[in-house]
């Protein structure tokens, strides 16, 4: 879920993104369900431009709807929350990434992919420390 008032995604929300792709993994995508919420916050015009700016993203959603992923509207009623269940009830079931490797594939929860994302992800923010403290100096 993204807030579509908000001007742009942080580190955080990156992060988090990219560990749910690692998680789920490339086939599960096409059951996934990006909402966007908070239209309220925001006129028609500017929320319609920053959903496009969403989903042209490189770096985030694209990739994901690319697999198949769709961008869904919440529009804070019954009938818009009740789309994007109906969609997400007529999806198959698909195993994710994460249990394909630990049930079929026999890996420790360290060896999975979800793991190294995570350990790169401490290996990254341990350089910009190091940068933002050579910076300083």
């Amino acid at each position: 879920m993204h807030r579509i008032s908000d001007f742009k995604l942080g580190g955080i929300s990156r992060r988090n993104f990219s560990m749910f792709r690692s998680l789920c993994g490339e086939a599960s995508l096409r059951n996934v369900v990006i909402v966007t919420n908070m239209w309220g916050e925001v006129n028609e015009a500017r929320g319609a431009e920053r959903e496009k700016e969403l989903a042209n993203d490189d770096v985030l959603f694209k990739p994901v709807l690319d697999k198949g992923a769709r961008m869904m509207r919440h529009l804070n009623t019954l009938e818009s929350a009740q789309m994007i269940l109906n969609h997400l009830v007529g999806n198959d079931t698909l195993a994710l990434q994460v249990q394909r490797e630990i049930v079929d594939q026999k890996k420790s929860i360290e060896q999975t992919t979800a793991s190294e994302e995570l350990k790169s992800e401490e290996l990254r923010a341990a350089e910009r420390r190091q940068e933002e403290a050579a910076r300083k100096q």
